[in-house]
Parts: C-alpha cells; sequence; structure tokens
C-alpha cells in the first residue's frame, strides 16, 4: 500500500528549513519547535533526506539535519515560500497601483538562499520615486530595500553599475511586466 502524506503538514514540515537554512536539528527539538509528533518528524525527516532535501551528520547517537542548499529543487521551494508571503503581503498591488512597469525581486531571496534576517530586494520601473514600503516590512518581517528607477535611469545602470543590472537580469524573478533587458 502507497503510503499517504497530510501535504499541509508535510509544507509545515519543511518551513522549519526554509526558515532556518543555515541551522542544524536534531530529531527531538525539531519535533519540539515544529509542534510535530516525533513519529511524523521522523518519517517527514527521512523522505526529505531521500528527496536530497537536507543532509544529515551524525554526532554521538545523534542525527542532525540540515537544509540542503546544494539541491536546485530545495533553493526552488525557498522561492516558492518567499513569492508566496511577497504576495500575501500585498506589495505586488501596491506597486501594481502606483504604475510600476517592471517590479522584481533579486538577490538572495530570489536566489533561495536568504534566512530570517535577509532582507527582500526589489527593483521598482516606473514614474513614482517616493514609495512607502515601511508597512510592507510589517507585515513581512523583514527589511525592504527597493530600488526606484525610470526607465531612462534604468538605462543608465547597463553602463554606470553593469553588475547590479546583470544581477537583476540574470536572478531577479518579475513580479509585474517583463524582465528590463536592455540590448
Amino acid at each position: 500500500m502507497k503510503k499517504r502524506y497530510n501535504y499541509p503538514l508535510m509544507l509545515k514540515a519543511l518551513e522549519y528549513f526554509v526558515l532556518n537554512p543555515y541551522s542544524e536539528i536534531y530529531l527531538r527539538e525539531y519535533a519540539r519547535e515544529t509542534g510535530i509528533s516525533i513519529n511524523s518528524a521522523q518519517r517527514f525527516l527521512d523522505y526529505f533526506l531521500k528527496e536530497r532535501l537536507l543532509v544529515e551528520t551524525r554526532r554521538a547517537n545523534l542525527r542532525f539535519f540540515k537544509a540542503n542548499l546544494d539541491s536546485v529543487l530545495f533553493r526552488h521551494i525557498k522561492v516558492c515560500f518567499s513569492l508566496k508571503k511577497i504576495e500575501a503581503s500585498g506589495i505586488i498591488e501596491n506597486m501594481r497601483d502606483n504604475n510600476a512597469s517592471s517590479f522584481l525581486l533579486f538577490g538572495s531571496a530570489a536566489k533561495g538562499l536568504d534566512d530570517r534576517e535577509s532582507d527582500f530586494d526589489f527593483v521598482y520601473i516606473g514614474p513614482n520615486k517616493n514609495l512607502k514600503v515601511s508597512d510592507f516590512e510589517k507585515i513581512l518581517g523583514a527589511k525592504i530595500e527597493v530600488h526606484f528607477f525610470s526607465w531612462t535611469e534604468w538605462k543608465k545602470q547597463t553602463v554606470t553599475n553593469k553588475a547590479f543590472y546583470q544581477d537583476v537580469i540574470k536572478d531577479g524573478i518579475n513580479l509585474i511586466g517583463d524582465k528590463p533587458f536592455l540590448v
């Protein structure tokens, strides 16, 4: 008989590692932190190991688990968690209401390498430059850094700040509009 998983509980189990990708934890501590029974925690941890979402180290009689940041799948799952959080905050709709022709997430959150201390980095391309984001910082529980550009200023970035431009184009995730790729 095929095992059935409670997917909302599985997402809750994985969320611990999404939020704490650089921390190691052992089984009992993990069960206590997540509020999941030891048996379920063990089953989820074994499944995540099998799928290579986690890595395991053994010290004495304890098994320690940590996010596998070398896993492309894990990093993409982290990005999905961040995108869900960003979308739920309302910042995308706010930027759309403020005439953003392009709005992108870039930096560690777009690469799936962020942690609880990381900020959210965005590029806004449009006519408004003095938009208030402090309300969204409270909702997201993280600092927000928005780089505001008109299209003319963005075009200048291809020459004056080429590394920044290339980072945004290469790793940026479109939230509004298309990627602002300029030749």
